[in-house]
């Protein structure tokens, strides 16, 4: 019984030895087995975002503000005194050139053009009387009959006579055009913006009563710069927008260029054109946001400013090659908004980091994010 226990201790510790040596020998199978571990560029890399490089059409812009003012305002006074009689026309409504407004009472002055006429008739009478005895006296003159004196005061009559009678023409013309001016009219076409009175009331020579504008055409006056000016040209294309109209884009010209800069703000005066021809309407008072075109590159490359490294006093940016970074050197031409046109260093295709450009260095390995 005691051989038979020592027997089954030692196999059970032979046992655990064999186990033991196997566990050690997979152990150092496994550690033979293993790859070489990589280096930490060959298995890592900085995460970034490329763009491809393509050449495009670019419209450079100059945006500036400005009000709206209607193509013709005209404010309209009375030319003589009188009560307002007849209301023609409503704010709002459409006029043309000589269409009635306004219409005083003319009783007086159609009195008054009366009696003109009855002068002037008068005086005519006498004009004629006058003008027949200077012909009958430069006859008798002729022939010996008077002396000089008495032709000289037919010619002082007659003169005289006539001088009278132009003067009663004269008041004549004065009394009708007043007449006429009893009935104010608008001067321009247009729509009547305001009205100021009403009937009954007394109006007065000079006495601003009404206002028409024309709104078929649009004008917005700005200023810009004298780095501006040089672009604009009378003519060229213009976007416009309004507050009012958010959605809106409408389409004008420049009308007209200034040759003298205001000596207030040092800006040259520009005027842009727009007929006003389909709805929503633009109003006079509303304030327009202008683009206007001044100049057009053809298939440029355009890139963010912000993607731009300075090396050296050198301007840079990182392209994407075989999966590493690389440093190329650019050409910069000028600026629009916040982008670079590159003359030099770019080519299409190209992929540009355009964003983690500024934590990655030459040959770095990169990882390109979709």
């Amino acid at each position: 019984m005691r051989i038979t226990a020592k027997k089954a201790v030692i196999g059970s510790a032979l046992l655990v030895l064999l186990f033991l040596l196997l566990l050690l020998s997979r152990g150092k199978r496994g550690e033979g087995n293993a790859p070489p571990t990589a280096a930490p560029d060959e298995a890592t890399g900085t995460v970034v975002t490329v763009e491809k490089v393509v050449p495009q059409d670019i419209i450079e812009y100059s945006e500036s503000n400005g009000v709206a003012h209607a193509w013709q305002e005209a404010d309209i006074s009375s030319e003589v005194s009188g009560k307002v009689k007849t209301i023609f026309a409503e704010v709002g409504d459409t006029l043309k050139a000589g269409s009635p407004i306004f219409k005083l009472n003319d009783e007086l002055l159609t009195l008054l053009v009366e009696k003109a006429r009855s002068l002037v008739t008068q005086l005519e009478g006498n004009y004629l009387t006058s003008k027949r005895d200077l012909s009958r006296k430069e006859k008798l003159y002729k022939d010996g009959v008077i002396a000089e004196w008495d032709l000289d005061l037919a010619r002082a009559k007659e003169k005289a006579d006539r001088g009278l009678l132009e003067g009663a023409q004269t008041s004549l013309k004065i009394a009708q055009r007043d007449l006429r001016e009893t009935t104010i009219r608008s001067p321009i076409d247009g729509s009547l913006a305001e009205r100021l009175i009403d009937i009954g009331t007394t109006v007065t020579p000079q006495m601003k009563v009404a206002s028409v504008v024309d709104t078929s055409k649009i004008r917005i006056r700005i200023g810009v710069s004298e780095h501006v000016i040089s672009k604009i040209r009378k003519g060229q294309p213009v976007t416009i927008s309004a507050d009012a109209f958010p959605h809106e884009a409408y389409q004008a010209t420049v009308f007209s260029v200034g040759m003298k800069a205001d000596e207030t703000t040092l800006t040259f005066p520009v005027e842009v054109a727009l007929v006003n021809d389909h709805e929503p309407f633009l109003k006079p008072g509303m304030v327009g946001r202008l683009k206007i075109q001044t100049e057009n590159h053809s298939q440029v490359i355009l890139i963010p400013q912000d993607v731009i490294r300075t090396e050296t006093g050198t301007p840079v940016v990182f392209v994407v090659q075989d999966g590493r970074a690389r440093t190329v050197t650019i050409t910069p031409d000028r600026s629009i908004d916040s982008q670079i046109i590159v003359k030099e260093g770019l080519s299409p295709g190209d992929l540009l980091v355009t964003v983690g450009s500024q934590t990655i260095a030459d040959g770095q390995r990169v990882i390109v994010k979709e």
